[in-house]
């Protein structure tokens, strides 16, 4: 996905917003690309959630679709090891975002709410894990903690 196609943050009218959007993507870790993608999926669950409150029954909509793509973008993102904890490890992420596409296409169905709410709840959890992994961070140059080597890589690297 590309951030600015995918609007990961909200843009400004003018082009200076966009401008320092682009900048913070470029010159972001992984770690805290993945950060922006939970967070904005957290306030596109918001926005589904406000949407069927006001309209009841409504289905799937942009709301949805879009918190749909911003999931399956984490469940791309998880890599690592083939062997050993790293596997585990991602498995289970893999195993929670699979989880998380399936709440939302159930919920989809009746515009349940209470279910988006859910979705909404995992993924601040998810936002503050990555929030502390962000401050915990080591200085661009240095050992990278587990954490992709590549700044176009948004996934879990367990192999470091």
């Amino acid at each position: 996905m590309n951030f600015r196609d995918g609007q990961i943050a909200r843009r400004d009218n003018g082009s200076g917003g966009e401008q320092y959007l682009e900048s913070v993507v470029r010159t972001a870790s992984p770690a805290k690309l993945r950060l922006m993608l939970i967070e904005r999926a957290v306030g596109v669950s918001e926005s589904l959630e406000h949407a069927w409150r006001e309209n009841p029954g409504q289905g799937p909509n942009e709301q949805s679709l879009k918190l749909f793509e911003l999931i399956n973008e984490l469940l791309r993102g998880v890599v690592g090891s083939k062997q050993g904890d790293g596997e585990d490890i991602c498995k289970q992420v893999s195993d929670l975002y699979v989880f998380l596409i399936k709440h939302l296409l159930l919920a989809e169905q009746s515009s349940d709410v209470a279910s988006i709410e859910e979705i909404r709840a995992v993924l601040q959890v998810e936002a503050e894990t990555w929030r502390l992994a962000c401050a915990n961070e080591v200085p661009a140059g240095s050992q990278h903690l587990g954490f992709g080597s590549s700044a176009s890589s948004t996934g879990l690297n367990l192999e470091a």
